[in-house]
Protein backbone atom coordinates (compact mmCIF):
# COMPACT_ATOMS: atom_id res chain seq x y z
CA UNK A 1 0.00 0.00 0.00
CA UNK A 2 0.80 3.55 -0.84
CA UNK A 3 -0.25 6.75 1.50
CA UNK A 4 -1.02 9.23 -0.87
CA UNK A 5 -2.33 13.10 -0.17
CA UNK A 6 -4.27 14.62 -3.03
CA UNK A 7 -6.05 18.05 -3.46
CA UNK A 8 -7.40 20.63 -5.99
CA UNK A 9 -4.59 22.59 -7.52
CA UNK A 10 -5.68 24.95 -10.06
CA UNK A 11 -9.00 22.90 -10.67
CA UNK A 12 -7.17 19.57 -11.39
CA UNK A 13 -6.65 16.84 -8.89
CA UNK A 14 -3.13 16.39 -7.80
CA UNK A 15 -2.16 13.08 -6.35
CA UNK A 16 1.74 12.78 -3.84
CA UNK A 17 2.70 9.75 -2.19
CA UNK A 18 2.65 11.92 1.17
CA UNK A 19 6.40 11.67 2.07
CA UNK A 20 7.13 13.58 -1.01
CA UNK A 21 4.35 15.87 -0.74
CA UNK A 22 5.41 16.75 3.28
CA UNK A 23 9.13 16.96 2.28
CA UNK A 24 8.03 19.29 -1.14
CA UNK A 25 6.57 21.31 1.64
CA UNK A 26 9.07 21.65 4.25
CA UNK A 27 11.67 22.87 0.96
CA UNK A 28 9.02 25.35 0.45
CA UNK A 29 8.69 26.48 3.56
CA UNK A 30 9.21 30.59 4.92
CA UNK A 31 12.62 29.37 6.49
CA UNK A 32 14.85 32.62 7.49
CA UNK A 33 18.30 31.31 6.86
CA UNK A 34 20.11 28.20 4.67
CA UNK A 35 21.22 27.12 8.19
CA UNK A 36 17.73 26.74 9.28
CA UNK A 37 16.92 24.58 6.20
CA UNK A 38 19.65 22.56 5.96
CA UNK A 39 18.41 21.22 9.86
CA UNK A 40 14.76 20.91 9.30
CA UNK A 41 15.24 19.31 5.47
CA UNK A 42 15.27 15.83 5.75
CA UNK A 43 18.81 14.08 4.88
CA UNK A 44 17.98 13.12 1.75
CA UNK A 45 15.81 16.29 0.83
CA UNK A 46 19.00 18.26 1.46
CA UNK A 47 21.33 16.38 -0.35
CA UNK A 48 18.70 17.06 -3.14
CA UNK A 49 19.15 20.94 -2.55
CA UNK A 50 23.28 20.52 -2.63
CA UNK A 51 23.12 18.01 -5.87
CA UNK A 52 21.28 21.40 -7.72
CA UNK A 53 24.03 23.51 -6.68
CA UNK A 54 27.08 21.00 -7.35
CA UNK A 55 25.07 20.69 -10.64
CA UNK A 56 24.52 24.07 -11.85
CA UNK A 57 27.80 25.27 -10.37
CA UNK A 58 27.52 27.51 -7.64
CA UNK A 59 27.98 27.52 -3.88
CA UNK A 60 25.74 26.25 -1.00
CA UNK A 61 24.92 29.71 0.93
CA UNK A 62 26.46 29.89 3.96
CA UNK A 63 24.20 28.50 6.70
CA UNK A 64 23.37 32.75 7.71
CA UNK A 65 22.42 33.80 4.42
CA UNK A 66 18.74 34.07 4.07
CA UNK A 67 16.75 31.59 2.88
CA UNK A 68 15.65 31.86 -1.34
CA UNK A 69 14.74 28.64 -2.85
CA UNK A 70 15.26 30.72 -5.63
CA UNK A 71 19.03 30.36 -5.34
CA UNK A 72 18.91 26.79 -6.38
CA UNK A 73 19.78 26.41 -9.85
CA UNK A 74 16.92 25.35 -12.03
CA UNK A 75 14.30 26.27 -9.19
CA UNK A 76 13.04 29.80 -10.53
CA UNK A 77 12.45 28.34 -14.09
CA UNK A 78 10.39 25.43 -12.36
CA UNK A 79 13.24 22.70 -13.25
CA UNK A 80 13.52 21.78 -10.21
CA UNK A 81 12.44 19.70 -7.63
CA UNK A 82 10.14 17.47 -9.24
CA UNK A 83 6.57 19.05 -10.29
CA UNK A 84 3.99 16.43 -8.80
CA UNK A 85 0.92 16.85 -11.79
CA UNK A 86 3.99 15.81 -14.01
CA UNK A 87 5.32 12.51 -12.25
CA UNK A 88 1.40 11.58 -12.01
CA UNK A 89 2.09 10.82 -15.95
CA UNK A 90 4.42 7.70 -14.89
CA UNK A 91 3.14 7.31 -11.27
CA UNK A 92 -0.85 6.69 -11.84
CA UNK A 93 -1.85 3.60 -13.08
CA UNK A 94 -2.19 3.42 -16.76
CA UNK A 95 -5.98 2.36 -16.90
CA UNK A 96 -6.77 5.10 -14.26
CA UNK A 97 -4.59 7.78 -16.73
CA UNK A 98 -6.49 6.23 -19.85
CA UNK A 99 -10.11 6.53 -17.98
CA UNK A 100 -10.07 9.93 -16.28
CA UNK A 101 -7.12 11.69 -16.99
CA UNK A 102 -6.02 13.89 -20.38
CA UNK A 103 -2.19 14.91 -20.67
CA UNK A 104 -1.79 18.48 -21.79
CA UNK A 105 1.31 20.42 -22.11
CA UNK A 106 2.12 23.85 -19.40
CA UNK A 107 4.04 26.55 -21.07
CA UNK A 108 7.41 26.06 -19.42
CA UNK A 109 7.52 22.76 -17.71
CA UNK A 110 6.63 20.16 -20.30
CA UNK A 111 3.59 17.75 -19.98
CA UNK A 112 1.59 16.59 -16.78
CA UNK A 113 -1.54 14.80 -16.06
CA UNK A 114 -5.26 16.76 -15.75
CA UNK A 115 -7.46 14.95 -13.57
CA UNK A 116 -10.70 16.59 -13.18
CA UNK A 117 -11.79 17.19 -9.82
CA UNK A 118 -15.53 16.39 -11.05
CA UNK A 119 -14.35 12.68 -11.45
CA UNK A 120 -12.72 12.52 -7.52
CA UNK A 121 -14.90 10.03 -6.50
CA UNK A 122 -14.57 7.95 -8.94
CA UNK A 123 -10.79 8.60 -9.24
CA UNK A 124 -9.96 7.46 -6.05
CA UNK A 125 -12.31 3.84 -6.41
CA UNK A 126 -10.50 3.58 -9.21
CA UNK A 127 -6.90 3.73 -7.61
CA UNK A 128 -7.97 1.58 -4.78
CA UNK A 129 -7.22 -1.69 -6.00
CA UNK A 130 -3.58 -0.25 -7.27
CA UNK A 131 -3.25 -0.20 -3.18
CA UNK A 132 -3.46 3.73 -3.14
CA UNK A 133 -4.65 5.16 0.16
CA UNK A 134 -5.63 8.68 -0.74
CA UNK A 135 -6.06 11.04 1.92
CA UNK A 136 -7.16 14.80 0.47
CA UNK A 137 -5.16 17.83 2.27
CA UNK A 138 -5.53 20.91 -0.24
CA UNK A 139 -2.94 22.98 1.58
CA UNK A 140 -0.36 20.33 1.53
CA UNK A 141 -0.36 19.69 -2.10
CA UNK A 142 -0.68 23.22 -3.59
CA UNK A 143 2.21 23.88 -1.39
CA UNK A 144 4.26 20.80 -2.87
CA UNK A 145 3.19 22.06 -5.97
CA UNK A 146 4.62 25.32 -5.76
CA UNK A 147 1.64 26.96 -5.46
Amino acid sequence: MTDYVYGDVDGALVFVPKARAEQLSILRSDFATWGDAKRNLSPDTWAGVVEQFDAGKADVPADDEPYDLDAVPGHADGDWPAWPARDMLREVPAAVREKFGRVEDSVHNGTYLHLDVADEQQILEALRPYGWTCTRDDAMVNRASGY
